[in-house]
């Protein structure tokens, strides 16, 4: 486990060339993180055969505040989009097939990192105080109020029946987007895919006691293809180490 340590200042000094140092909060026994970001950004790695080590953190940021970041050949990148972004072009990977599937892909990611994650954790937030586990997850990854202050100041201040609708309407339209597809734009898997991973894995498997929205949606007949999509792409990129990789870093 990874202490904190000044914003800035590299944590691996020793650091073995080109290969990628992911700083993350830490999973439990059913996820390899309890960050929707971070596991988006493994995956990423998974999928690309890119070579990384995993350093679980509590107290550890980013330059800009936060968690996950990486460290690679000595630099200090943070936020998920942008480790995405800059290792693709680092590793001079082929993103997307053409630029239509990269701004239609960009539209995804967004909604799921933003509004989706947010309505989730609204959820998770209400729930969590009748499961003591999940209390605490959330009290690790993010207070409570700051993190519902940032959803009524972008979302606004609804009902938790309202937010449930919100929710459920952007799954609905995800799955709309797969179709019959074998990945999110069709046959071949992109960062996007990764992003859906983070997002819907997490909070769907992180702590099977506590009982969300989501999971509700996602078992029932209306978003069977969208669970069976999230089935796919755990399986694919992490197997069984999905619910063991934690104990890895």
């Amino acid at each position: 486990m990874i202490l904190g340590k000044k914003e800035g200042k590299l944590y691996e000094e020793n650091y073995e060339n080109d290969v990628v140092y992911l700083f993350q909060f830490p999973g439990t026994k059913t996820s390899p993180s309890i960050s929707p970001f971070s596991v988006k950004v493994e995956a990423f790695y998974r999928l690309h055969n890119i070579k990384y080590k995993k350093r679980n953190t509590i107290l550890g940021r980013g330059t800009n505040g936060r968690l996950p970041f990486v460290e690679l050949n000595g630099e200090i990148i943070s936020d998920s989009q942008i480790i995405i972004r800059r290792l693709t072009e680092k590793m001079q990977l082929q993103a997307y097939q053409d630029a239509q599937s990269a701004a239609v892909g960009h539209t995804i990611d967004r909604m799921l990192d933003n509004h989706t994650f947010k309505t989730v954790h609204l959820c998770l937030i209400i729930h969590s105080k009748l499961d003591k586990l999940g209390a605490l997850i959330e009290r690790i990854a993010l207070s409570n109020r700051v993190l519902e202050s940032r959803v009524t100041t972008s979302i606004g201040s609804i009902t938790e029946e309202q937010y449930k609708e919100l929710l459920r309407n952007d799954v609905l339209q995800l799955q709309t987007i797969l179709g019959k597809n074998k990945f999110l734009l069709g046959e071949e898997p992109t960062s996007f895919d990764c992003t859906a991973l983070g997002q819907l894995g997490v909070a769907y498997y992180t702590t099977p006691s506590l009982r969300t929205s989501l999971h509700d949606l996602l078992d029932s007949d209306e978003c069977t293809d969208l669970k069976k999509y999230v089935e796919r792409r755990k399986e694919s990129i992490y197997g069984i180490e999905f619910f063991y990789a934690h104990a890895k870093a």
